[in-house]
């Protein structure tokens, strides 16, 4: 069975219901993540919400750390979902290998959706009232769900190399059915 890891500070509820959904997760922490030793395998990488907030995170740094390895995990046909950094401050997705500028605001939004996989994300949520922590200005892919409110994606899918990068500013939990879809396919080296 796939696994998927999910970078973030300590482990918390949200890698349970990962894990209930899609089977085996690793948590990898800031110090794990930014050490150069560090290594893994993963059918899949969640990034959570907030990981920009430094007052609430230590992720930034870590995720700065080893964009190379991020950038070659994506290239080599890796999967990643990156949500909201949860934060105004400049420069808080500058360890992507794609360009990506955010908006913080918290609220409901109507969401128009696109025919996409990426669109599972959304599943079984009302999209007419979906809260979000924020929406993307700029972008490099295909916007997946656009807030009617301000004409801007909170979902948008890039490629990078073979593989896929998905940013969200949903601040709602991954539907069961995408992370399940998530999780399959083979293994990529980080």
């Amino acid at each position: 069975m796939s696994k998927i890891a999910v970078f973030w500070d300590s482990e918390m509820m949200f890698h349970r219901m990962v894990e209930d959904a899609a089977g085996p997760v690793e948590a990898v922490t800031p110090l794990i993540l930014s050490a150069p030793f560090f290594r893994g395998k993963f059918s899949g990488i969640i990034v959570p919400t907030g990981f920009g907030n430094t007052s609430y995170s230590k992720m930034l740094p870590a995720l700065r750390a080893c964009a190379g390895r991020i950038e070659n995990y994506l290239e080599d046909g890796g999967k990643m979902l990156v949500y909201g950094a949860a934060d105004a401050g400049p420069a808080r997705y500058d360890w992507l290998p794609v360009k990506a500028e955010y908006h913080y605001e918290f609220m409901e939004h109507e969401l128009e959706v696109a025919e996409s996989p990426a669109a599972l994300l959304l599943d079984g949520y009302d999209t007419a009232n979906f809260a979000c922590d924020g929406w993307f200005e700029e972008f490099e892919g295909t916007p997946v769900a656009v807030s009617k409110k301000t004409g801007k994606p909170v979902l948008v899918e890039c490629s990078v190399g073979d593989g896929t990068l998905y940013l969200a500013s949903t601040h709602e939990y991954p539907a069961a059915a995408f992370l399940k879809e998530f999780a399959k396919g083979d293994e990529v080296s980080f």
